[in-house]
C-alpha cells in the first residue's frame, strides 16, 4: 500500500473518531461548566508533556528497524523504568499550580501517568501497524476509544474531574483493543541496554521533544496562574473541538510517515519534497476556509449549540486560526526533522519557541493590557504560525542534505 493510501486509510478512522466527539459536544457543554475544562485542560496539557519522558522516544528508533515486533517490546519496557519518576513529576507540578501539597494530588498524578503511558503505547504499536498495513485494527481502535469516552464522561458528570477521568479510563479501552500480549513482556534488562547504547540519542531527542511537548502545553498550564478561569474554560472547549482534532490528524499522518520511513526516504527526495509542498499547499487552503467557515457559524449559533455558558467562544476560533492552521498544514511532518539529522535545529527551535510563548503569557500581564488574556492568546497563536513555517522550511533543507545510510 503507497504511503498517500495509508495517509487516506489512516485519516477515514480519525475522521469518523472525531465526528462522535463532535456530536458529543452539545451534550458536555451543557453538563460541564467553562471551569470544568479549564480543569480538563491542565490535567490533559500535564499528561501531553510528560508522555515523552514515558519511553524516552526510543520509538523513534524504531523505523530504521527491519523487524519493528521484536524491539517493541524491549521499548516498551522502557516505561516500567521511567513510571515512578513520572508520578512524582506530575505530583510536584500540580502542588506548584495549586501552591500547595494535598494527598488528593497522589491520585490525580497517577491518572496522568496512566494517561501518558496508554497514549504513548497507542502511538508507538501504530508504527508496528503502519509497517504492517494494519490500519484498520488502528481505526477500530480510535472509534471504540472516542465512543467510550464520551459514553465515560457522561457518566461521570457528577464527579469533579470527570471530562479527564473519563478520557482517561478511554484511552485504556482504545489501547486493549490495539494491543496483544507479546507487545507487553518485561525487558527490563535489554531496556537498561537499549538506554545506554542510545545515550546521546536520548538526550538530544528528549530534550528536543520536551521543549516540543512543552512548547505546545505550556501555555495551557501557566494560563491559569494569571488569567480568569471562565476565559480560559472557553479556551480550552475550542481547543478541545478543534484543535485536539487537528492534533490527532497531524500526529496519525506523522505515525504513517515515522512507518514508512525506510521507503521513503530511499525514493527521490525531490519527488518526496514536491509532495510535501502539495500536501501543506492544500492543506494551508482547506484550513483556512474550515475554520473561518467554523467562527462564522460559532458566531450565530453557539448558545443554540453549545448553550447560554459560551456566548462569544467564536472569537475564539477567529483569534486560534493561524495557530490552528500552522499545525495542520505544516506540523504533520515535523518528526521526519530528528529522523534526517535535525535534532540540533530541532533543539533550536523549541528554545525560540519557548522564549515567545513565555512572552506571550507575561507580557499582557506586566504591561496591565486591556482585554489580556485574548492579546496574549493573539500572539501566541501568530507567533506560533510563525514558527511553523520556519520549522518546515529547515526541514526541507536537512531532507536535501540528508543521505540514507
Amino acid at each position: 500500500m503507497s504511503t498517500i493510501k495509508k495517509v487516506v486509510k489512516f485519516g477515514s478512522g480519525i475522521v469518523l473518531a472525531q465526528i462522535i466527539t463532535a456530536f458529543s459536544i452539545p451534550f458536555l457543554s451543557r453538563i460541564y461548566t467553562p471551569e470544568d475544562f479549564s480543569l480538563f485542560g491542565v490535567y490533559f496539557s500535564i499528561a501531553s508533556v510528560l508522555v515523552v519522558f514515558v519511553t524516552l522516544k526510543l520509538e523513534t528508533t524504531l523505523p530504521k528497524e527491519d523487524d519493528i515486533a521484536s524491539k517493541l517490546p524491549t521499548v516498551i519496557s522502557v516505561a516500567w523504568i521511567t513510571a515512578i519518576p513520572i508520578l512524582c513529576i506530575a505530583f510536584l507540578i500540580l502542588s506548584f499550580l495549586n501552591s500547595q501539597f494535598d494527598i488528593v494530588y497522589i491520585l490525580v498524578a497517577f491518572l496522568i501517568l496512566f494517561a501518558s503511558i496508554t497514549f504513548n503505547f497507542f502511538n508507538t504499536i501504530n508504527i508496528l501497524n503502519v509497517r504492517e498495513d494494519q490500519i484498520g485494527v488502528t481505526n477500530k481502535a480510535r472509534i471504540l476509544r472516542s465512543s467510550s469516552s464520551v459514553f465515560l464522561q457522561i457518566s461521570f458528570m457528577s464527579i469533579k474531574g470527570g471530562l479527564f477521568l473519563g478520557e482517561v479510563f478511554a484511552r485504556f479501552i482504545g489501547l486493549i483493543s490495539l494491543s496483544r500480549k507479546s507487545y507487553y513482556k518485561i525487558h527490563i534488562r535489554q531496556s537498561l541496554f537499549l538506554i545506554k547504547s542510545k545515550n546521546k540519542y536520548i538526550q538530544y531527542v528528549v530534550t528536543s521533544s520536551f521543549l516540543n511537548s512543552l512548547g505546545l502545553n505550556l501555555y495551557p498550564i501557566l494560563i491559569l496562574r494569571f488569567y480568569d478561569p471562565i476565559l480560559i474554560g472557553k479556551y480550552f472547549f475550542i481547543h478541545k473541538v478543534l484543535s485536539a482534532p487537528v492534533t490527532v490528524m497531524a500526529q496519525s499522518i506523522s505515525i504513517v510517515l515515522l512507518g514508512d520511513f525506510k521507503n521513503i526516504i530511499k525514493q527521490d527526495k525531490r519527488k518526496l519534497i514536491n509532495k510535501m509542498h502539495k500536501v501543506c499547499a492544500l492543506f494551508f487552503i482547506l484550513s483556512i476556509l474550515l475554520f473561518v467557515f467554523i467562527g462564522i457559524i460559532f458566531k450565530y449559533f453557539e448558545v443554540f449549540i453549545f448553550g447560554d455558558d459560551w456566548l462569544d467562544i467564536h472569537k475564539f476560533v477567529f483569534v486560534l486560526i493561524p495557530l490552528l492552521v500552522g499545525q495542520i498544514a505544516f506540523s504533520p511532518f515535523s518528526q521526519l526533522l530528528i529522523l534526517v539529522k535535525g535534532e540540533k535545529k530541532q533543539l533550536l527551535w523549541d528554545i525560540v519557541r519557548m522564549l515567545f510563548i513565555t512572552f506571550s503569557i507575561v507580557f499582557p500581564v506586566y504591561f496591565k493590557i486591556d482585554n489580556a488574556f485574548m492579546c496574549s492568546l493573539l500572539f501566541y497563536s501568530i507567533s506560533n504560525f510563525v514558527l511553523y513555517i520556519i520549522h518546515y522550511f529547515l526541514l526541507i533543507k536537512s531532507i536535501q542534505r540528508y543521505s540514507y545510510d
